[in-house]
């Protein structure tokens, strides 16, 4: 790939990150396969990427540069999903029919440990069951119920008032890579709250319940971690060049002449990479002792 694009996000495939990234002048998003050799200079611009409306994906109209975050004000409120994305399950925002559909579909619920005492509790959709846990970069989870949306959603509050969270920041994932947590001390934890789950819902959401399915990362995250790395900050003219040895959730691993250092895939959300650049090459500032 050559040439200067939009970076829209990222996901995970089976064994492979992936970074999607919006051809120019289109609404088609095409997604870049972090592997092997990667070259892109990180430019100051940042744009909009768009929103989700009745027909997927699309580009944001009006092309809008940005300051800080991925959405313009416009986008945020052209996005279908904005409401279902805030919603806790007791009170569905009103919507189209293929929208509320896509609530009423299978989800799972499931809890993972990133290598603390903490435990997350968290939803997927049936279809990205595996890949969304995947992209959150646990040390161990398992898959603990399905239902529809909203009772899914009904059962991540209701724990996640309690003794687990719902949310945990990208730069706490990053910090916890470090972790001397084995996969099996976090699985063992995750398995433990897995079991005192039927005593924290209410009855009524006992059968829905399910007995736990442990979630296997893929191999090229689990040889990622324990590396000795450094942490890349994402600024404006870097040129990130190198080989891809790694990855786990939204940390990208690139090694080159200099040693192995770490990229947090999700800061480069709405930047625009220029791929292969030509000229002079600024090289990368990178913080010592995270890891």
């Amino acid at each position: 790939m050559r040439g200067r694009h939009l970076v829209t996000g990222y996901t995970w495939s089976e064994g492979d990150a992936l970074l999607y990234v919006r051809q120019g002048g289109t609404g088609d998003s095409t997604p870049y396969v972090l592997e092997g050799r990667v070259c892109f200079r990180i430019t100051q611009e940042r744009r909009c990427v768009g929103f989700f409306g009745a027909d997927g994906f699309e580009r944001c109209p009006d092309a809008r540069t940005l300051s800080s975050g991925s959405q313009c004000d416009g986008c945020v409120g052209r996005d279908r999903f904005r409401a279902c994305m805030i919603c806790d399950g007791s009170r569905c925002p009103s919507g189209p029919p293929d929208l509320r559909a896509r609530c009423d579909a299978p989800h799972i619920l499931y809890l993972a440990c990133f290598g603390d005492d903490t435990i997350k509790v968290g939803t997927a959709s049936l279809h990205r069951r595996r890949a969304r846990i995947v992209e959150q970069g646990p040390l161990a989870a398992v898959r603990i119920a399905q239902a529809d949306g909203p009772t899914i959603k009904q059962m991540e509050r209701i724990l996640s008032q309690g003794e687990f969270v719902e949310v945990m920041r990208r730069a706490k994932k990053t910090e916890l890579l470090g972790s001397r947590m084995t996969e099996e001390e976090a699985l063992a934890q995750v398995l433990e709250a897995a079991s005192r789950v039927p005593t924290i819902v209410p009855l009524a959401y006992r059968p829905y319940l399910h007995a736990p399915q442990i979630v296997d990362a893929p191999e090229f995250a689990r040889a990622s971690r324990g590396r000795s790395v450094r942490e890349l900050p994402v600024q404006a003219g870097t040129v990130i060049e190198g080989s891809v040895v790694g990855a786990v959730g939204h940390v990208l691993f690139v090694e080159d002449e200099t040693g192995c250092f770490a990229l947090d895939l999700g800061a480069l959300k709405a930047r625009v990479l220029e791929f292969e650049p030509t000229g002079p090459k600024k090289r990368p500032v990178v913080q010592l002792g995270l890891f």
